[in-house]
């Protein structure tokens, strides 16, 4: 038991890292992020029902209500990612990767909707813990301020996130990983196909390698990998273990665009991440 729940740990970990450098595309590409998330998803999508193909797994579920749930929450998971490029890209990465990390909130305050769970103190601990950090990220409550909308862009996504993994593991959590990330990377780029009438494509070789690692590794593998992980522990543990990834999406942005995030970054990042650090301690007390 103790074996099965450090493989899951670290199969999660690693989910973090490959999905921590999501992020850095919105500045590593200079199209829009309804452009960039199409590439992601076309490449993520083939990639993965090429698995199911080799595996002789099925493409679908056994019945017409979790085909449908499954394929609605791409719609979900399109709005999550192109929001949240699109905060990127209107401040930075650091306040994108953290306002997107007050999902945890969300999904502490939603979780009692979906299954038989209660709000605790603690929770509701971390989740002021969570806002207060959100509140010092923002210089100032100014609508035309570019880290007010970029805040505002990272809370849509983290809210649609919280949505899409309590919704996936309440109606999904009984088939495999694979079969429902090919579901919501298959719509997403189906639902963000259009935008190839309105802009260019990608037009280099750098542009298409980039995507394909974007799509293939970042995207497919690591989506996976989250949604296994999240399918063996709680929603809101998975939430408020994965605050960790805007160490990882710091430490990136550092080390290949050169951004350093502002002291306000760090003061708040570090809220968010303290109940990362919390929740850590009691994940590994528990057993779920």
């Amino acid at each position: 038991m103790q074996e099965n729940r450090l493989r899951t740990y670290l199969e999660f970990q690693l989910s973090q890292i490959l999905i921590s450098g999501n992020v850095l595309f919105a500045q590593l590409l200079s199209y829009s992020p309804s452009m960039i998330n199409w590439g992601r998803t076309l490449f993520s999508f083939i990639l993965l029902g090429l698995v199911l193909y080799i595996r002789k797994r099925p493409f679908f579920f056994p019945t017409k209500k979790e085909n449908l749930i499954s394929l609605a929450l791409g719609v979900v998971l399109a709005v999550h990612w192109v929001t949240f490029f699109a905060s990127a890209q209107k401040a930075n990465i650091a306040i994108a990767v953290l306002t997107l990390f007050t999902h945890p909130v969300w999904t502490v305050l939603l979780e009692p909707l979906f299954f038989p769970s209660r709000v605790k103190v603690l929770d509701l601990g971390m989740a002021l813990l969570v806002f207060f950090g959100m509140w010092i990220l923002v210089p100032s409550f100014d609508l035309n301020n570019s880290y007010m909308i970029a805040v505002s862009l990272g809370l849509i996504s983290s809210l649609c996130m919280a949505f899409r993994n309590l919704l996936t593991k309440k109606y999904l959590s009984s088939h495999g990983s694979t079969q429902v990330i090919f579901h919501q990377t298959l719509v997403t780029c189906f639902l963000l196909s259009p935008v190839l009438f309105f802009e260019p494509i990608f037009s280099t070789t750098r542009d298409w390698s980039l995507i394909i690692l974007l799509g293939v590794f970042l995207t497919a593998i690591g989506h996976t990998f989250y949604i296994k992980a999240v399918f063996r522990m709680k929603v809101k543990t998975a939430g408020l273990l994965s605050t960790v990834q805007p160490v990882y999406s710091a430490i990136l942005a550092w080390l290949i665009l050169g951004e350093v995030p502002r002291k306000e970054e760090f003061i708040g990042g570090g809220f968010i991440l303290l109940a990362a650090c919390i929740e850590t301690l009691r994940y590994q007390k528990k057993t779920e």
